[in-house]
């Protein structure tokens, strides 16, 4: 088992003894989408963290293996921009195959019906797309569903802690996007914002009740760094099943390359390694948080 880290101020349960424990017992899923829905069904989430390099996906991957965990990493548009679609996809897929824990690889934010159908065609077992229109969805949601996996759907999107619509909690408008889209797993407003550091966003958990009530799909929540470390974990239990992270990750491994230049590092792997481990243990803090240590 690669190092366990601590977050400095953030809730640290212990790794659950796996005595006894019924979960370890359960057939192990076999798809992508099973393993979200798995995560619904057991009441907890999958980690969904972000990562833009060969460093940040490690962090990602060995933060699952030490806390024998199935994880979500990806890799969003603006990474593929910076280093690759095809790169990404590789690289990802390279992790995927030698982790010793379930590894699911997602496409985020795709901009694009086009780049959302490359990322499946690379190997992608699931994808993204910004925007709410049915057709577009529901043809993407096929082209996910022939290849093996699975398409996430906005319900409303949320950008920067601005929706650009109306809330709508009317069972007919859910049941009408759900059925139009083809969606497997639907993200949800219900307070969190994108790129927010700190963590002062109040999660509506009525609204997250009632939406659970409506759809049994794995609801997902976007922008979780604004939202309290608790927060998450209850809304873990109330039919979220996959909890995106990024900004949290990202500040823990820029902190930690900055501490390593400033004490005289030249070597990018001794600053760029001290960075991985920094997000590694981060990682590792949210996952015990949110139900998935164990789980693998």
């Amino acid at each position: 088992m690669r190092g366990a880290g601590q977050g400095a101020g953030y809730p640290d349960p212990p790794l659950a003894d796996q005595s006894g424990d019924p979960r370890v017992t359960v057939a192990a899923p076999q798809t992508s989408a099973d393993i979200i829905r798995a995560a619904r069904a057991g009441g907890y989430a999958l980690a969904a963290f972000n990562a833009v390099n060969l460093e940040t996906a490690q962090a990602i991957v060995r933060a699952a293996e030490a806390q024998r965990a199935p994880v979500i990493l990806q890799f969003s548009q603006n990474a593929a921009r910076h280093g690759g679609l095809a790169q990404l996809a590789a690289l990802g897929l390279s992790l995927k195959a030698e982790a010793r824990v379930p590894v699911v690889l997602h496409f985020d934010h795709a901009e694009d019906e086009g780049a959302a159908l490359k990322a499946l065609k690379l190997g992608f077992d699931g994808v993204m797309l910004e925007g709410d229109d049915p057709a577009t969805l529901q043809h993407l949601a096929d082209a996910a569903h022939d290849s093996g996996g699975y398409l996430e759907a906005e319900y409303e999107v949320v950008v920067k802690g601005e929706r650009s619509g109306e809330r709508h909690d009317d069972p007919a408008h859910l049941a009408e996007f759900i059925g139009g889209s083809g969606c497997d797993i639907l993200a949800v407003d219900i307070g969190s914002a994108h790129k927010q550091e700190s963590k002062n966003a109040h999660l509506d958990f009525d609204r997250l009740a009632r939406l659970a009530e409506l759809t049994s799909l794995p609801l997902v929540l976007h922008g979780a760094s604004s939202v309290p470390v608790d927060d998450l974990a209850r809304a873990a239990t109330l039919g979220v099943a996959k909890i995106n992270l990024a900004t949290d990750l990202t500040l823990a491994f820029t902190t930690a390359v900055k501490e390593s230049l400033n004490a005289g590092a030249k070597d990018p792997r001794q600053y760029l390694g001290a960075g991985r481990d920094a997000m590694q243990a981060r990682a590792e803090t949210y996952i015990r948080a949110l139900g998935g240590a164990g789980r693998a």
